[in-house]
């Protein structure tokens, strides 16, 4: 499909408004909708206020929203992200990329040098041709990973339904758990999570990718299981957390944002992951949702399917055996409104840090 093919299938869409303070219903508008997600929400505008940046609540002519961050910084100018957005909202790929049209003539007028886009969404030829057609490349992306594992569900209350449809191996280890004496629960307690922080660092640094600052992580976690969009499941063995589970409640299901389990009982206490993984999918199968989210397994210079080798391969191969789906995602996207600018705006940014590592280094 050439950009021209796919341009002529988008909608023309238009900003028609755009507010400093989130609309009263702004979560069921691009957290709860189809393709929703909890970083289009208000509780993580909130948590980026907090780290410098301005949080602009956009209304578009075709009744959809979009939550766009905006940072500001001297020579670089204005740089907007649309965090996991704009959202579907369950309208299809053409749709979306005619907000992500809609947004970058606002954004252009507002003199921003950049914007980038990462919605939840299906890999779609229409989408990717329509916006890289006006400008848009594809960039490494932004949140951890691209593409998801997303389990389909039986109709509600049948639970063994959903244990037919994992794996003998994955059966054996939920069963195995439960009879060494693992349990899981809902837990909110603040020691719990600092164990859960302490273990997914090792996980992070084992293999080899990044979590940020703690602090920062530690305060997301607790502002957006106060909003009621994440639960945090935790695994106990003789009294000591041994496994954990975050997820987010975003698009009508849930959906896998943290996992980690204590290596030092791996080899001791197997299934751990399982049983952790399996208490979410009861849960959902009770509550009637149409699927769940085990997240993604893709890494940075792996976005692909994992294959035998990839480092994510054994977690890909953990969340097929309950049954899941491999769901192929749109990447993230940037478009350089003002190229010329924001080179020169980045490379200021590089010299002002280099300038600070060496005065540390210096005071040491």
């Amino acid at each position: 499909m050439s950009g021209l093919e796919a341009m002529s299938a988008v909608p023309d869409v238009r900003v028609a408004d755009v507010a400093d303070v989130a609309p009263a219903d702004w979560n069921a508008r691009v957290v709860d909708a189809p393709g929703g997600s909890v970083h289009q929400g208000t509780a993580w505008a909130a948590h980026r206020v907090a780290q410098g940046w301005l949080p602009r609540y956009v209304s578009f002519d075709d009744g959809r929203s979009a939550l766009v961050l905006t940072d500001r910084k001297p020579v670089l100018g204005v740089t907007a992200y649309c965090p996991r957005g704009p959202i579907a909202s369950g309208d299809g790929p053409a749709a979306t990329a005619a907000r992500v049209i809609a947004l970058t003539r606002w954004l252009r007028d507002e003199g921003a040098t950049s914007i980038a886009v990462d919605p939840v969404l299906d890999a779609s030829p229409v989408y990717d041709r329509a916006i890289e057609a006006i400008g848009f490349r594809e960039v490494e992306e932004v949140m951890a990973t691209r593409h998801r594992l997303e389990l389909d569900l039986p109709a509600q209350g049948d639970v063994e339904a959903a244990l037919r449809a994992c794996t003998k191996t994955a059966r054996q280890r939920i069963r195995g758990a439960t009879a060494a004496g693992t349990t899981v629960a809902p837990s909110g307690d603040e020691a719990d999570l600092v164990r859960m922080l302490e273990m997914l660092g090792i996980t992070a640094e084992r293999k080899d990718f990044g979590i940020g600052s703690h602090d920062a992580l530690m305060a997301w976690w607790h502002r957006v299981m106060e909003a009621g969009q994440a639960k945090f499941l935790v695994a106990r063995n003789a009294g000591a957390v041994v496994g954990g589970l975050i997820l987010y409640r975003q698009g009508g299901h849930w959906a896998t944002a943290y996992s980690a389990d204590d290596p030092a009982t791996r080899t001791t206490l197997h299934g751990t992951m399982h049983l952790v993984r399996w208490t979410a999918i009861e849960a959902s199968v009770m509550a009637g949702d149409p699927l769940i989210d085990l997240g993604g397994v893709d890494a940075p210079g792996f976005r692909r399917e994992p294959i035998q080798g990839d480092p994510m391969f054994g977690l890909y191969e953990h969340k097929r055996s309950f049954g899941a789906r491999w769901v192929p995602s749109a990447a993230a996207h940037e478009l350089l409104l003002q190229p010329v600018r924001h080179r020169a705006g980045r490379l200021a940014g590089r010299a002002v840090t280099r300038a600070r590592q060496g005065l540390r280094s210096v005071r040491r």
